[in-house]
């Protein structure tokens, strides 16, 4: 699924947001969390992980992908001469 560059950006930055409240959540002297709260907000910061990963390879995909239609477009002799 691609999305708009609009789009990655907020899923860019939702997920950045997720993951240091559940850093902060998780890594807080403080707080005192029973272990199934733990369990469950390490789960979910492994899936933000996760979800920002894939968004980043995805847009790596995408601008890779860009590229090779920019040099399929170009004529044969300027793919050479390069």
């Amino acid at each position: 699924m691609s999305y708009t560059p609009k789009q990655e950006r907020l899923i860019r930055e939702l997920a950045t947001e997720k993951i240091q409240d559940l850093q902060h959540l998780l890594h807080d002297k403080k707080g005192s969390l029973s272990d199934r709260q733990r369990e469950a907000s390490n789960r979910d910061l492994r899936k933000f992980q996760e979800l920002f990963y894939q968004n980043r390879l995805n847009r790596q995909v995408g601008m890779r992908s860009e590229e090779w239609k920019k040099k399929k477009k170009e004529p044969l002799q300027a793919q050479i001469v390069k």
